[in-house]
C-alpha cells in the first residue's frame, strides 16, 4: 500500500540529485470537457522548475492533454460497457480526452532504445480534479508495468483531497497529501521542448508570473491565462502589476481571465483594470454562496464595466451561472440566466460539485456517501436527486443557453420538450417578468 507523505517530506527525503523524474499529466475520462483548450498542468511546470533549480535532478514532462495548434485534444469513446453511463433519466456518452494510456509505454520503449541508463527513476502523476481519479489509477498501473523499478508518486488535487482513497486505489508508492509550496517558482515551459503549447498559464505571483511571461514571449507565445480562485485579491494590485509590466515587455500580450473573477469583488477600480484592451477574455462569476443575490451583483458589474468604457455586449465578456447546486430551483436558474444575458450579453452554465472536505460536502455528507466518487463530476449533476430537477431538465438548460447565446438558430422553444424551464422562459419573456433590457436576440414562441 502507498505511503501518504507531506510534500516537504517527499522533497527532503525521497528526491535526490541523482533522480530522473518523469512528470505526467494524465488524460481525462469524462462526458464533456468545456475548457479543454485551456488545460495546462501548471503545477507540474512549477514542480519541474523547482526540481531542476533546487534539487538539480533531471526532469521530463509527458502531457497527455496538450492541445494541438488549433486548440484540439484527441478524444475517443470509452470501450465496451463504459461507452455510456445512465443516471436517472439521462444517458451520458463517456469519452477519454487526451492521448491513450499506451503513450507512456511507447515513450518508455523509445527512451530505452535511446539510452536505457536514462530511464526515469520516479514517475509523478498529477490530477486537476479528484473525481478524475480513474485515469490517475490507470496511469499508475501503466507506469508500474513499463517502469517496474521506478517510484510512482501521485500528487495534485486527488492526492490532496482524498489521500486515503488514492492510497487504496492507485498502484503507487507515494501519495502526497498537501500542496507543494511553489507559488513563487517560475514554470518550466521549456519542458515541452520545441513543441510549445499555444498559451502560458499564470498564477498571481508577480515575480514568478513576469518571469514566465518573459520566457513565453521569447518562445513566441502571446496568450496568457490566469489559473486563480480570486484574480482580484489584494485589491487587484498583483493583477495590475502583471498587466502593466507585461505590456512594457510586449504590448501584444493578451490575457484571458477564465475563472476567479467574482462579481462580488469587482469594484470600480477592478472594472477599469479588466476593461483594458489587453484583457481579451473575461468570464465573471457569482460566488458559491447562498447569502448573496447574483442578480444584483451582475447588474452592478455591468454598471461598473460600462462606466469603465467596456463595450457591452462584447465577444470578450460573459458571466457564469452556477448549475447543479444543492439549493437549485429551476425558476431561479432561468432568472439568473436571463439576468446575466441582459447585463453581459452572454452567459455560460457552470456545473457544480462540492470539493471534498468543504462546507457543502460536510453538510450533505450522508447524501453524497451514496454516490460513487467518479460520479461527483459536475457534468453528472450529483445533487440532481436532492434538488428534484431531473438531469434531462438540466440539459434542457444547456439547450436554452445555446439558443439564447445565438449559437443555435432556427429552433423554437419546443426543443425544451414541455419542461418547466420552457414554460417559465416562454411566459417570462412574454410578460417581461424580470424587466429585461432590450437585446438583439429574437425569440420564438
Amino acid at each position: 500500500m502507498a505511503k501518504v507523505l507531506t510534500a516537504k517530506t517527499l522533497l527532503s527525503r525521497h528526491v535526490s540529485r541523482r533522480d530522473r523524474i518523469l512528470l505526467v499529466n494524465p488524460p481525462v475520462e469524462e462526458t464533456r470537457y468545456s475548457w479543454i483548450r485551456w488545460n495546462q498542468p501548471l503545477d507540474l511546470l512549477k514542480i519541474g522548475g523547482h526540481l531542476r533549480e533546487r534539487i538539480r535532478c533531471s526532469v521530463e514532462l509527458l502531457d497527455f492533454m496538450k492541445p494541438d495548434a488549433d486548440g484540439h485534444v484527441l478524444e475517443q469513446w470509452l470501450p465496451g460497457s463504459r461507452r455510456s453511463l445512465t443516471l436517472g433519466d439521462h444517458r451520458y456518452p463517456m469519452r477519454r480526452y487526451g492521448a491513450p494510456y499506451e503513450r507512456l509505454t511507447d515513450w518508455v520503449i523509445n527512451q530505452r532504445a535511446i539510452n536505457p541508463k536514462l530511464l526515469p527513476t520516479q514517475v509523478w502523476i498529477t490530477s486537476l480534479c479528484a473525481y478524475w481519479f480513474e485515469s490517475v489509477a490507470q496511469l499508475c498501473r501503466v507506469a508500474r508495468q513499463a517502469l517496474p523499478e521506478a517510484q510512482v508518486t501521485v500528487i495534485g488535487q486527488y492526492a490532496r483531497l482524498l489521500p486515503n482513497h488514492a492510497a487504496d486505489t492507485c498502484a503507487a508508492d507515494v501519495i502526497v497529501r498537501d500542496s507543494l509550496p511553489l507559488e513563487d517558482c517560475p514554470a518550466a515551459i521549456d519542458l515541452y521542448g520545441d513543441d510549445s503549447p499555444s498559451f502560458m498559464a499564470l498564477r498571481l505571483n508577480p515575480k514568478a508570473a513576469l518571469l514566465d511571461i518573459k520566457t513565453a514571449l521569447q518562445r513566441g507565445l502571446m496568450d496568457f491565462t490566469f489559473f486563480e480562485t480570486d484574480v482580484f485579491h489584494e485589491d487587484g494590485e498583483p493583477l495590475a502589476r502583471i498587466l502593466s509590466e507585461a505590456s512594457q515587455l510586449d504590448a501584444r500580450a493578451r490575457f484571458h481571465v477564465i475563472c476567479g473573477a467574482s462579481v462580488q469583488t469587482l469594484t470600480r477600480k477592478m472594472a477599469r483594470l479588466v476593461a483594458a484592451d489587453n484583457i481579451v477574455e473575461l468570464h465573471l462569476e457569482a460566488p458559491d454562496n447562498d447569502g448573496v443575490d447574483p442578480v444584483a451583483l451582475y447588474t452592478q458589474a455591468r454598471a461598473y464595466l460600462a462606466e469603465s468604457g467596456m463595450q457591452i455586449p462584447s465577444r470578450r465578456l460573459s458571466g457564469f451561472v452556477w448549475l447543479g447546486r444543492p439549493t437549485d430551483a429551476l425558476s431561479s436558474l432561468v432568472k439568473q440566466c436571463l439576468c446575466v444575458l441582459a447585463n453581459l450579453g452572454s452567459f455560460i452554465l457552470k456545473p457544480y460539485t462540492p470539493t471534498p472536505g468543504s462546507a457543502t460536502h460536510l453538510q450533505h455528507e450522508t447524501y453524497l456517501r451514496t454516490i460513487p466518487q467518479q460520479q461527483w463530476s459536475p457534468h453528472l449533476f450529483p445533487f440532481s436527486d436532492l434538488t428534484g430537477i431531473s438531469r434531462s431538465e438540466y440539459h434542457d438548460l444547456y439547450r436554452l443557453a445555446a439558443f439564447l447565446n445565438e449559437k443555435v438558430r432556427s429552433t423554437s422553444f419546443n426543443f425544451l420538450n414541455g419542461t418547466l424551464g420552457s414554460d417559465l422562459l416562454r411566459e417570462s419573456l412574454r410578460r417581461e417578468v424580470w424587466k429585461l433590457e432590450p437585446t438583439t436576440i429574437s425569440t420564438a414562441n
